[in-house]
């Protein structure tokens, strides 16, 4: 009987993890900038892009460096809806906030979903917000 559970529970997991990897749609990024995602420094450089269902069922954004393997795994939430213009252009993007020559990943759109994929920031001073460079990347879907 132990055996038959243990099975089961495996099959389950296996399904669960087949499943959230069938929904996963990678974009491809080309990203001219150094920048940080959830506190991992990442270089400028081609990259991978994914949102999987976790075995938790809760979503992970994955961003891979297409030429180092370096990779960042994130909480994302449901955010904002995505702009008008970019839900008529069907382009998915991602979205970096700079300051000082820092720049962080905020969100990413997949292109078919009305809201983003945002990621926690933190609270800026008043000056500071009004400094924030926001740089907005197209994304191609990969084949």
């Amino acid at each position: 009987m132990k055996n038959f559970t243990m099975l089961s529970m495996v099959a389950v997991a296996a399904l669960a993890v087949t499943a959230g990897s069938a929904s996963a749609q990678t974009l491809k990024a080309e990203i001219p900038m150094a920048f940080s995602a959830g506190g991992r420094q990442m270089t400028a450089g081609a990259y991978d892009v994914t949102v999987e269902l976790g075995a938790s069922g809760h979503e992970i954004l994955m961003v891979r460096n297409r030429a180092t393997a370096r990779m960042a795994m994130l909480s994302p939430f449901h955010g904002s809806d995505a702009p008008e213009a970019w839900r008529e252009g069907g382009t998915p993007r991602i979205t970096f906030e700079c300051l000082d020559g820092k720049c962080t990943l905020r969100a990413v759109w997949n292109g078919q979903d009305a809201y983003l994929y945002e990621l926690p920031a933190p609270k800026l001073r008043q000056a500071d917000k009004e400094r924030v460079a926001v740089v907005t990347i197209g994304l191609t879907r990969a084949d």
